[in-house]
């Protein structure tokens, strides 16, 4: 009970009570709290259930070792009031401080389910759960369950060491075996780090590709089930080569989904237009992400703008949930299914049956499933584009269609599949439209008067080595603020990002207070509002910004780049390219840090640029010329396949 509760209760004669209680204690300020509360429970009458100082008098009594006491005052709390996420978490404290595990994860994993992953919750579970695990040492499930808290707080490493544990108790665990090398970090907290990583990830595909070779579909069952639970997503954020990598990935999944459905292990044959009642090319698009998101946001100009007198056009949602933009998507298509529910060969089964010419996945390695369907041949030929931007390694995938502005000279090296390079950024992106009542800068919680240097890609796409560029911006422009944006449910990876980049500060003698914020996961809509209120968009280096440029170029805000070695790290040095604004392509960090300098100190220079973005806008956006182009392509890749079968090239 605060003096200021007791004032808003109109008990004015115990606001005065309080007062001078605080001017005649001595008493450390937690004992104080703890006897108020004893006092004021005593002279007002009140229970434990309807004190409001109840809770932190529990803290208090459980950090002074009074444990049976908090034990009873957090229990009364709970009964009283089961949604009160301050008391169940702190009965289970109690437990844990107790030493028992076991009735600490029973009580948290209730709180998981009521609110939701909350991460002070997960947290407590991941202590709770080594407890049992330390009680039970050779006890395999207790193992499995600390990896799965660990792995939904995003604590890789405590993950990887309850799978060790499950192996070292059981050998034979199937999904620790798969998943214990395989595990990766979204945030990194050195070069060095990357390198432990990747080379435990190397080794542990390697021996799974070695000794995993199922030739029945019994034989299949198991390492499908393991292959079909995570892809390999965090791989290029590295920064690396991933080809042969990936090579022995794909290579490994087509022979175990081949094994799995021997009837469609072999490649359908390509058939002639002259043959059927339909004359036009049938092209199937694929993918988990045909919804608001990346994947559709970016690709979805390919349905749009199809020809549908020369194509006829399907959409496969193959995984992930669907929304008002799928079913606008399913109005330009012919032919659309949704096959989420059904098991896999029977999706499979269900693509193949279609009799495309042409199936194109937009993104693999997000979703397992759209995985698992292309290491299939369903189609006489088959494509991938850069939705996620790396090599497949699926000996089934024929061309990988980029992007001819963003695609380095030597591309070709790093794909297993044959690159085709449409023009310019390849797609037809809709820019989202300009709002007019949007949100300031106070609305969002950003400081008025300062330089608002907005970074807010995922936090995976920044890599320790180049954290030196923000102090070093900061160092030049006084009043330089960068503004990250937290991921929803990633709750470890937040913390040691903020923790790695305010390191970076502190290395070199200044405050990250002063420059660094995180904000929460915002709404798309204000999240579009952040780049109007911002200065200047700072791109990740290493993996570019796609749709986030896209959408910071529609609001006029001006984007600073470094391109990279791969494709992916050169999606806003494209952009920028295609429009004409080449000084803001940096050469190395230092032209980097030079560039975001100028822009941060320089007004009017940043409001020339911005100008000059909105004036050429028509270059970007709505770009029907690409997907003409790749139209082409799927003519003269059907042609080609045609070509092989009638010259009796196998298919």
């Amino acid at each position: 009970m605060s003096r200021r509760a007791l004032a808003e209760m109109g008990r004015l004669r115990d606001t005065c009570w309080y007062d001078r209680l605080m001017i005649h204690s001595t008493l450390p300020i937690d004992l104080f709290r703890l006897r108020l509360w004893r006092v004021c429970r005593r002279t007002l009458g009140m229970t434990v259930e309807t004190s409001p100082m109840s809770v932190e008098a529990a803290e208090i009594l459980l950090a002074d070792g009074k444990v049976a006491e908090a034990r009873a005052v957090f229990q009364a709390l709970v009964n009283a009031d089961p949604n009160s996420l301050p008391a169940v978490l702190g009965l289970g404290r109690v437990h844990l401080v107790s030493r028992q595990g076991r009735a600490a994860a029973n009580v948290l994993h209730q709180a998981r389910r009521r609110f939701n992953d909350d991460p002070a919750v997960l947290k407590a579970l991941i202590e709770a759960h080594a407890q049992v695990l330390d009680t039970q040492p050779g006890h395999v499930q207790a193992a499995m369950m600390l990896w799965e808290v660990a792995d939904a707080y995003g604590d890789m490493t405590t993950a990887r060491e309850a799978l060790i544990a499950a192996l070292m108790i059981d050998p034979h665990a199937q999904k620790a075996r798969w998943l214990v090398n395989r595990m990766l970090p979204r945030v990194y907290t050195s070069a060095v780090d990357i390198a432990a990583w990747r080379r435990r990830f190397s080794i542990g595909i390697k021996a799974l590709a070695a000794t995993t070779r199922p030739r029945t579909p019994d034989e299949a069952r198991e390492p499908l089930r393991e292959l079909i639970r995570v892809t390999n997503f965090g791989l290029p954020y590295q920064g690396r080569n991933d080809r042969d990598l990936q090579a022995t990935w794909g290579t490994l999944s087509s022979r175990v989904m081949a094994a799995y459905m021997p009837d469609l292990a072999e490649r359908p044959t390509p058939r002639p237009l002259e043959a059927r009642d339909d004359r036009r090319l049938k092209i199937g698009y694929a993918s988990a992400h045909f919804r608001k998101h990346t994947i559709g946001l970016l690709f979805n100009g390919w349905l749009r703008y199809a020809d549908r007198k020369r194509f006829k056009v399907h959409m496969y949602l193959t995984g992930a949930s669907r929304d008002a933009n799928t079913d606008v998507m399913e109005r330009w298509v012919d032919v659309s299914r949704d096959v989420r529910d059904a098991p896999i060969d029977a999706a499979a089964r269900a693509i193949r049956a279609d009799e495309l010419d042409i199936l194109v996945y937009t993104d693999l390695g997000m979703d397992p499933r759209s995985f698992l369907l292309a290491a299939l041949p369903l189609a006489p030929v088959q494509c991938m584009s850069w939705g996620h931007p790396v090599t497949s390694g699926l000996p089934t995938m024929d061309w990988f269609l980029t992007s001819d502005a963003m695609e380095p000279a030597d591309g070709q090296g790093h794909y297993t599949e044959r690159l085709h390079r449409l023009p310019r950024l390849s797609i037809a992106y809709a820019p989202p439209a300009r709002q007019e009542d949007r949100k300031g800068r106070q609305a969002l919680g950003l400081p008025e008067d300062d330089v608002l240097y907005l970074c807010c890609q995922a936090t995976q796409k920044y890599l320790p080595q180049h954290d030196r560029v923000f102090p070093a911006i900061a160092r030049a422009v006084p009043r330089a603020r960068f503004v990250f944006l937290e991921r929803s449910r990633q709750f470890a990876a937040n913390v040691q990002f903020r923790e790695r980049v305010e390191r970076a500060f502190r290395q070199v003698g200044m405050d990250p207070t002063h420059h660094v914020m995180m904000l929460p996961s915002q709404p798309w809509a204000d999240f579009l509002c952040l780049h109007a209120a911002c200065d200047v968009f700072l791109d990740s280096i290493g993996w570019s910004g796609g749709n986030t440029t896209l959408e910071a170029l529609s609001r006029g805000l001006p984007p600073v780049t470094l391109p990279t070695r791969f494709m992916r790290g050169r999606h806003t040095y494209a952009m920028l390219k295609v429009m004409g604004l080449d000084e803001l392509i940096a050469t190395d960090i230092e032209d980097y840090v030079r560039i975001a300098v100028r822009l941060g100190r320089d007004a009017t220079w940043r409001q020339h640029l911005r100008d000059e973005i909105d004036r050429r806008q028509d270059r970007l956006y709505n770009d029907v010329d690409a997907v003409r182009a790749l139209e082409r392509f799927y003519e003269q890749a059907h042609a080609e396949a045609l070509a092989r079968v009638n010259q009796g090239a196998p298919v």
